[in-house]
């Protein structure tokens, strides 16, 4: 499990010993801030809040790497559009497979500049569709195999062959599918916004609660 966590804060773009190091002293922080409460007020009820404290930062810690992952694997989706829109406009202008692929490193993001530059690196060594389909692979859309299939057809055929009207028809539908989930995730967010007063009016009654129940048993006590 600790292995798949650091593999998944890897993939965040994160640091897993910053995280690792954040996690433990904002936790050991809220433990200690409640241990100390508790002693000098000698109540319980405080001690719960920091110990609460401690499971929701967790929980919001933690989950916050698969959003990440979403997030980047969004970004690169989207400059895989931009970058491959260059390709055909390269294509279209008698460069080669190969060139083209090698021109869009100079535009590509350092995600897509890694894949790209170990797809080019991989082809110099196997000139079988191997490298194209791997390369795929760093994308979670099927669309995206059977677009690199559609370029690896191109390599001996070019621009004057049917493969090159079969690339453009599936890099107009991948651009299809890519502006739906754009309006989704949109729509998305709208809601998570109209949401956020909800959401706020139930932890203000919690901290309400919290109070109300902290002055009745003072007053309790007093008695």
């Amino acid at each position: 499990m600790i292995t798949k966590l650091k593999e998944k804060i890897v993939a965040a773009g994160l640091s897993p010993k910053k995280e690792l190091i954040t996690f433990l002293i904002v936790n050991a922080s809220l433990l200690v801030i409640g241990i100390v409460l508790l002693i000098v007020l000698k109540d319980l009820l405080y001690f719960g809040l920091c110990f609460g404290s401690v499971f929701l930062f967790s929980l919001i810690f933690l989950t916050r790497y698969s959003k990440r992952i979403a997030y980047k694997n969004s970004e690169n989706l989207q400059d895989f559009a931009t970058l491959f829109g260059y390709f055909r406009i390269y294509i279209h202008n008698g460069y080669s497979v190969y060139s083209a692929l090698k021109e869009l490193v100079n535009f590509a993001n350092p995600d897509l500049e890694k894949y790209l530059t170990t797809l080019i690196s991989e082809i110099d060594e196997d000139k079988t569709v191997q490298p194209f389909i791997k390369f795929s692979k760093n994308f979670n859309e099927i669309i995206i195999e059977e677009l690199m299939l559609s370029i690896y057809q191109l390599i001996d055929d070019g621009e004057s062959s049917d493969y090159l009207m079969q690339f453009e028809m599936i890099f107009d539908k991948f651009s299809e599918i890519l502006y739906e989930k754009y309006l989704k995730s949109k729509d998305s967010k709208l809601g998570a916004l109209s949401s956020t007063p909800l959401i706020g009016s139930c932890f203000l009654i919690v901290v309400l609660t919290v109070g109300i129940i902290s002055i009745i048993g003072d007053l309790i006590n007093g008695i």
